[in-house]
C-alpha cells in the first residue's frame, strides 16, 4: 500500500492543490493527515472541505482544537492567535462539524496517527531522544504498530527505532531494516524553511519506504487572499530565524569535516 502523508495544511489552499497535484502522480491507495487543517492561512473552510472531500483520514491538531476552544492559545505566538481569532469568525458549521469529529490519535493497521505526540497535540518532537521516548512509548500503548506518523514541528523527520536511518535514493529513507519508524512529513502550509514549499511524504508499506517532497506553490496568491481577508501577508510563510540558519550551517559544515 503507498499513502500520501501530509500534515500542517493551516488554511493555505494554494499549497494544498499543489500537494493533492503532486500526489495524483504518485498513485497513493490512501491520504492522512495529521491535523492543523486551520490557522494562519486564509481558506479554512475551503481545506476542510478539500479533506472531507477526498475522505483523508485526518486527526485534529492544536490549531484545530484551539478554533473550536477546545485548547487554550496561551502558547501561541500573536500571529497564531490572531489568524485562529479570525478563523473563528469566519468557520461554517459544517468545517467545524467536521473539525469536532476529528480523534486526537488514530490507529490504521500498522500506523498509528497523532498531532504533537501520542499524548500531547502541542508536544514538538524534534530531538532524537524525544522520539526514541515516543517510539517507546508507541510499543507500549500499540505493540502491533510499526509506524508512528507525527507533525506539528512543520519540519521533515525520519527516526528508526535505535536512532539509525538508513538512506537510499534521492528524499526517500528506508524503514525496512526497523521494527517501528517515526515519519514527520513536514507542513503543507507553512514550511518554516529559508523557501516556501508545500511538503509531503508518500510512504510505500509494502517496500518499506517513506519518500519525502517539496513543492512549490502559488505564495503570492496566498498572500492576496490574506491581504484580502485583512490578514498579515506574513502568514503565508514564516522563515527560521537568521540565528537557526546559521546555527544548521554551522552543524553541516562541522559535520562534514568529521566524517
Amino acid at each position: 500500500m503507498r499513502l500520501g502523508v501530509l500534515s500542517d495544511i493551516h488554511a493555505n489552499l494554494h499549497a494544498l492543490e499543489a500537494v493533492l497535484e503532486a500526489l495524483e502522480g504518485e498513485w497513493v491507495d490512501e491520504y492522512l493527515c495529521m491535523g492543523d487543517l486551520v490557522g494562519y492561512g486564509p481558506f479554512p473552510n475551503e481545506c476542510v472541505a478539500a479533506v472531507e472531500r477526498l475522505g483523508i483520514r485526518c486527526v485534529a491538531g492544536n490549531h484545530d482544537l484551539i478554533a473550536l476552544e477546545q485548547l487554550s492559545d496561551d502558547g501561541c505566538v500573536k500571529l497564531a492567535r490572531d489568524t485562529l481569532r479570525w478563523t473563528r469568525s469566519v468557520l461554517s458549521d459544517d468545517a467545524r462539524r467536521f473539525l469536532e469529529r476529528l480523534p486526537r490519535v488514530a490507529v490504521m493497521d500498522v500506523i498509528v496517527m497523532a498531532h504533537g505526540s501520542l499524548d500531547d497535540p502541542t508536544c514538538y518532537v524534534r530531538r532524537p531522544g524525544d522520539a526514541a521516548m515516543q517510539l517507546d512509548h508507541l510499543a507500549r500503548e500499540h505493540p502491533r504498530a510499526e509506524v508512528l506518523l507525527l507533525g506539528h514541528t512543520h519540519s521533515q523527520i525520519a527516526v528508526v527505532e535505535g536512532g539509525r536511518v538508513p538512506r537510499t535514493r534521492g528524499g526517500t529513507v528506508g524503514i525496512a531494516g526497523a521494527r517501528r519508524a517515526l515519519l514527520n512529513p513536514g507542513s503543507v502550509g507553512q514550511s518554516r524553511e529559508r523557501a516556501a514549499r508545500a511538503r509531503f511524504m508518500v510512504l510505500d508499506l509494502e517496500r518499506r519506504e517513506a519518500t519525502f517532497h517539496a513543492r512549490r506553490y502559488d505564495v503570492q496568491g496566498c498572500r492576496r487572499a490574506l491581504r484580502d481577508a485583512g490578514l498579515p501577508t506574513g502568514a503565508a510563510h514564516i522563515k527560521p530565524a537568521p540565528f537557526r540558519t546559521r546555527a544548521g550551517a554551522l552543524r553541516r559544515r562541522l559535520g562534514r569535516r568529521s566524517r
